[in-house]
């Protein structure tokens, strides 16, 4: 009798463990004892046993209709399914072109109401155990991620993981890649501090030739994952996604090996963080947020699915309410109007400011850009105003300094008469770790506030290197400015890399720019030494 045989397992993990290859084996010796010819093999690796929709299990059904052989031999009702109404499905449709359907664990399986009853209950049984494996899987991660131990095997780029031994007592952990690192910091130089698009790092990192963990090629995705990653800053999260069904899978027709292909963010109150080392911090908190605020800009000044060109596209604040203005066609016409409008509607609208001609904005804006680049010493006098500004602030820094480090000798002149008081037997030990620790959480805090205000008070710029700064600049975007003409991809380019934002305060517009502190024989690195404002002008 000519047989085929059927194997299936669901997961990387059993193929690891090879569990097709005992399932074979096991099939394979019950074939030859019982003087079967085995005409195909047909091996499903990696897919669930809760989809039909599987390569090689298709091409058996459609081999069973053209009857290239008389039964099918299956270890168990589980590997042909794992719900029951989808085994009763192939069962009946084998059944109908005259195959005959062998599990190994009931060989002696017959078409009679009592067995079809036992085939029912165990395929109950079967999708039963999957619920409880499942479940009790679900509870055991989210445990052990609530203690602080990593759950997941699958390192970040930047990261190997190493498999944790009973044997010497060490839990699964991550280790730094020291070469993968390094491209981890390149990445975020690129983009946060140089200010390159996602695609220019992509060239970068081909044209130096380095190679991604997986693929020949970087790719967008692959390089938004790392730059959304907060793992790199020294704490990485569980229970992040969930898994669901896409509404349309981008392979199309292709054969799934699950269900729910699609993964969704959670809610942030369900994230479980898990704090790693120190030694395993690859970027820091500063750079990281530079970076998601990057992305976030990038994403509001993004030319995809943009139906008509709007010269400040992103870049328009309203001054009443910090709404984005958005471009609005009426018409046959452009205009910016307050987002809030859209927000509310039908609802009455929360704000007042009214719309705005695209020509005449763009033009106003356009034209108070190119008279600042041309007279630098526009630029100049924001920067020296910022300055006064600023040793005002510094003179209130250095008070605030000086009175938090009176509190601070204060709560050490605390600890001693605590001790004394301890001593002399007028408190009690509980007594004074109750206070002490108290004292050590209000000198912690106190120790935050001082650092932040000595980052403060470090934090200025040279008077004399901003005037270079700003000439070098105004000089060099000023020799772009003769070659654009009417090149509009040029003008929202330099209007891109150098507005901040354009605020509308109804006829009012208050344009704001950063200028990239570089010198040139420096790499342009676009940190900003002030938010200066290019100057007002009336909208007419």
């Amino acid at each position: 009798m000519r047989v085929a045989i059927y194997a299936r397992v669901s997961t990387e993990k059993q193929e690891k463990q090879e569990t097709i290859k005992s399932q074979l084996e096991a099939l394979r010796e019950f074939a030859k004892k019982n003087g079967y010819i085995i005409y195909e093999e047909y091996i499903d690796e990696g897919y669930s046993g809760e989809l039909l929709d599987r390569p090689a299990l298709d091409k058996l059904r459609d081999d069973a209709k053209r009857k290239l052989f008389e039964a099918v031999l299956i270890h168990s009702p589980d590997r042909l399914a794992r719900l029951y109404p989808l085994q009763w499905i192939v069962q009946e449709e084998l059944r109908k072109y005259g195959i005959n359907i062998v599990f190994l664990n009931r060989p002696d399986n017959k078409d009679t109401p009592e067995d079809n009853l036992l085939n029912g209950i165990q395929g109950l049984i079967a999708e039963y155990e999957k619920a409880k494996i499942t479940e009790r899987t679900r509870r055991g991660r989210l445990y052990k991620a609530k203690s602080g131990i990593l759950v997941t095997s699958i390192a970040p780029y930047g990261y190997k993981y190493i498999v944790g031994n009973k044997a010497t007592n060490t839990i699964g952990h991550y280790e730094i890649n020291p070469n993968e690192a390094k491209v981890v910091r390149l990445i975020f130089d690129l983009f946060a501090n140089k200010h390159l698009s996602i695609r220019a790092v992509a060239r970068e990192l081909t044209c130096r030739n380095i190679p991604p963990r997986q693929g020949k090629q970087w790719r967008s995705s692959s390089l938004h994952r790392i730059i959304r990653n907060e793992t790199y800053t020294g704490v990485t999260y569980y229970n992040k996604h969930m898994m669901v069904e896409a509404n349309k899978h981008k392979n199309g027709n292709k054969y799934h090996r699950r269900k729910k292909t699609s993964l969704r963010l959670k809610p942030k109150d369900q994230w479980i963080p898990i704090g790693l080392p120190a030694n395993l911090k690859i970027i820091d908190k500063k750079t990281f947020d530079l970076a998601q605020k990057q992305l976030r800009r990038n994403s509001e000044l993004s030319p995809r699915n943009v139906k008509y060109q709007y010269l400040l596209r992103g870049l328009v604040k309203c001054g009443y309410c910090d709404s984005p203005y958005q471009g609005t066609p009426c018409h046959g016409k452009l205009y910016y109007r307050c987002g809030n409008r859209s927000r509310t509607f039908p609802l009455p609208r929360e704000c007042r400011a009214p719309s705005v001609k695209a020509e005449i904005l763009e033009s106003i804006v356009w034209e108070k850009f190119c008279e600042a680049i041309k007279n630098p010493r526009l630029i100049s006098e924001q920067v020296i105003k910022l300055k006064e500004k600023e040793i005002k602030n510094k003179s209130s820094i250095s008070r605030d300094i000086e009175i938090i480090e009176k509190e601070l000798k204060s709560t050490e002149n605390e600890e001693s008469r605590l001790l004394d008081a301890y001593r002399e037997n007028i408190i009690s030990i509980e007594q004074l770790k109750d206070q002490m620790a108290k004292i050590q959480e209000k000198k912690k805090q106190l120790e935050q506030d001082r650092q932040g205000l000595l980052v403060k008070q470090e934090g200025s710029f040279s008077l004399l290197s901003a005037k270079k700064t700003i000439n070098d600049y105004c000089r060099h975007i000023e020799s772009r400015l003769e070659q654009l003409g009417n090149d509009f991809g040029g003008k929202r380019y330099l209007l891109t890399l150098a507005l901040n934002k354009v605020v509308l305060e109804g006829k009012m517009v208050r344009i704001k720019g950063i200028i990239p502190a570089y010198s040139k024989e420096e790499q342009p690195a676009f940190s900003n030494i002030a938010s200066t404002s290019s100057g007002c002008c009336g909208l007419h």
